[in-house]
């Protein structure tokens, strides 16, 4: 039988959370929150509170983690641009 669940909970989860990633948007947060929410649900977990921030903490965790480094400039071509030394006899 499905939970309903109470909507003040997810917001102060959600608030807490958007809080502590504020790199991510409010939007992706709630999403994370809900989404948690139901996967334990649907597992068949005694869904609390608690739990539901600690999981979707971790998910968020792991979103903010996967983000690739920013990339850095190429360099332009070489001088040359073959890379091989010029100058001097071949042996």
């Amino acid at each position: 039988m499905l939970q309903t669940f109470p909507v003040q909970d997810l917001r102060r989860i959600s608030a807490r959370l958007h809080d502590e990633f504020s790199d991510l948007s409010h939007r992706c947060v709630e999403r994370c929150v809900s989404d948690t929410w139901n996967c334990v649900e649907h597992l068949g977990i005694a869904v609390t509170p608690h739990l539901v921030e600690r999981v979707a903490r971790e998910h968020l965790e792991a979103m903010i983690n996967s983000v690739p480094p920013p990339r850095r400039p190429q360099a332009g071509p070489r001088s040359g641009g073959t890379g091989i030394p010029s100058g001097g006899a071949h042996p």
